[in-house]
């Protein structure tokens, strides 16, 4: 029996609801896409709940259960798969921590919570702190750059915790926050500890720096504090080679992303111009996932944020036009691929753009696969088609699905 390769695509906030911009139809109806349509004569379709229904995911609990893994025993937190996304190499047991270079006043209260959000810059900060900060009481840091404002930092050392708060409070105009404890342990107290005397020692390298009284003679706002969120303790997660027998790779340029499929054991190729915004180069994605395909790895995972961030600015057409790119990559690996190829195109949560948040609605899937498959002969792929198709499953049920239709299912049972 034939084993095929698989394709996921995963449009990062693909979901939606009618828009009144689009006179009652979802950014999926409006979009033109021929390439899709092309191939729903070999496709089933439906609905998906990531999580479960009604539940708003995060994208990294969604894409764990995408890929197989019960997010209510896996996840950890954020933290660490930011981290590794931007390039961090990560031990049981380090707190990883979500950060934003900002601006505050000399008496620590917030000006910008993301200095100006672009920030030229913040390779040579990084390179400055990680220069100048190497431990704090006995404890290693290490500082690695995101993209624009963001950053993730380390803490390595004995008896960690990541049961801290922050000290972002998320609102200009308040003091950067004192971390504390959050539960009776000796760890999450020493941790909070640690973080509280970073801070200080981070604002007083950053207000220091040539860089930032460069930035200020300039106009710009220094960005002279890291903001901390988002603790999470590093464990390692199951592999994916592991548990399904598929060998990944995942063509992404979001951090977050990023850092779930090296967790996962999972390749990850970032082309170049490939931004992780509504900027990125797609094509440069689909040709990426045609090397993969092309080589031997047997899932190749293509993750496209622009639809998410169009819908969190409340960018319709963007996000119109982002489904649009997504159908033409389908296009361009198909003219290769498509008779040798299961496509599973989804979202990992729905974004409206009316709301600009993520929300609990349920996600329209489709599936094509080059063999005898009863198709559900629908006239289109969107919210409103995917309510008649075949498919009413959640995020867990995705990789079992792939696996039966690539021909790479073990019968469970005598």
């Amino acid at each position: 029996m034939k084993r095929f390769k698989i394709l996921l695509i995963v449009g990062d906030g693909l979901g939606d609801r009618q828009v009144t911009q689009l006179k009652g139809k979802t950014p999926l109806e409006a979009a033109d896409k021929p390439n899709i349509k092309s191939i729903l004569n070999s496709s089933i379709m439906g609905l998906m709940d990531p999580i479960g229904p009604g539940i708003v995911p995060g994208s990294d609990t969604s894409h764990l259960a995408i890929f197989g893994l019960d997010p209510y025993k896996y996840y950890k937190g954020r933290g660490s798969f930011e981290a590794l996304g931007a390039g961090a190499t990560l031990n049981e047991g380090d707190v990883a921590f979500r950060g934003n270079f900002a601006t505050v006043d000399s008496e620590m209260r917030i000006i910008d919570r993301r200095a100006g959000r672009k920030i030229d810059e913040a390779a040579d900060l990084v390179r400055e702190l990680n220069d100048k900060i190497n431990e704090i009481e006995g404890v290693k840091v290490r500082f690695y750059k995101g993209t624009e404002h963001r950053v993730s930092v380390v803490l390595s050392g004995d008896a960690m915790s990541d049961k801290v708060s922050d000290t972002d409070p998320h609102e200009v105009g308040s003091r950067v926050l004192q971390s504390r404890p959050i539960d009776s342990s000796p760890g999450s107290e020493k941790t909070a500890k640690i973080v509280n005397a970073l801070t200080q020692r981070i604002y007083q390298v950053l207000s220091e720096s040539p860089i930032n009284n460069k930035r200020k003679a300039e106009g710009l706002p220094p960005a002279n504090i890291i903001l901390l969120r988002g603790a999470s303790i590093h464990s390692e997660l199951p592999k994916l080679k592991d548990y399904t027998g598929l060998k990944g790779a995942a063509v992404s340029a979001t951090a977050l992303i990023k850092g779930v499929s090296k967790s996962l054991g999972m390749e990850v190729i970032t082309p170049p111009g490939a931004t992780g915004g509504i900027d990125t180069d797609y094509m440069a994605k689909a040709d990426a996932a045609i090397k993969l395909l092309e080589s031997d790895y047997d899932l190749v995972f293509l993750h496209v944020k622009a639809t998410d961030a169009a819908s969190h600015d409340g960018l319709v057409s963007e996000k119109v036009r982002a489904i649009e790119m997504i159908d033409r990559v389908i296009g361009k690996i198909f003219d290769i691929y498509g008779t040798d190829l299961v496509l599973l195109f989804t979202g990992d949560h729905a974004t409206p753009v009316e709301l600009k948040e993520h929300s609990g609605d349920p996600v329209p899937i489709l599936l094509y696969a080059p063999v005898n498959i009863i198709p559900d002969e629908l006239g289109g792929f969107d919210e409103r088609q995917a309510r008649h198709g075949s498919l009413k499953i959640i995020g867990l049920n995705i990789i079992n699905l792939l696996l039966n239709y690539s021909n790479r299912a073990s019968k469970y049972g005598a």
